[in-house]
């Protein structure tokens, strides 16, 4: 058995958008979810640019603020006892749109979660997933 579901959600004001992509397989035995999300928030919109501070933008003019560096972080959690795994991808950073002469800084978050278990497991229920807080 396979099921995907597939969510998106936008903020009232437009500057967050999240889509969520939930996949659970149920096949030979064992149990597998994997969860993809994907998180963009526009953190800055600067007023319209002309084509010299546009320029000047590209070129890095340090009045311009810079783009955070991005962070990217594994966890990897597997209980031998109940046979239970967990692991956790995430990349935080930013980047900027222009769109008719208008910079938006973007902040974004992508996060892939696999979880595996033994045929007949409920990830509905976290009480059972391995602590993930170590």
């Amino acid at each position: 058995m396979r099921e995907i579901m597939i969510k998106t959600t936008t903020s009232m004001n437009h500057k967050r958008k999240n889509l969520s992509i939930t996949e659970v397989i149920d096949q030979h035995g064992v149990m597998a979810k994997a969860e993809k999300k994907y998180c963009y928030y526009v953190s800055e919109q600067n007023p319209s640019f002309g084509i010299n501070e546009m320029q000047s933008f590209a070129d890095g003019h340090p009045n311009i603020p810079r783009r955070k560096e991005r962070h990217v972080s594994i966890t990897k959690v597997f209980d031998k006892e109940s046979g239970v795994g967990h692991l956790i991808y995430r990349v935080i950073g930013s980047f900027y749109v222009v769109q008719n002469l208008h910079v938006f800084a973007v902040v974004f978050m992508h996060t892939i979660k696999f979880d595996m278990a033994p045929k007949g497991f409920s990830f509905d229920d976290p009480s059972h997933l391995p602590d993930t807080t170590r």
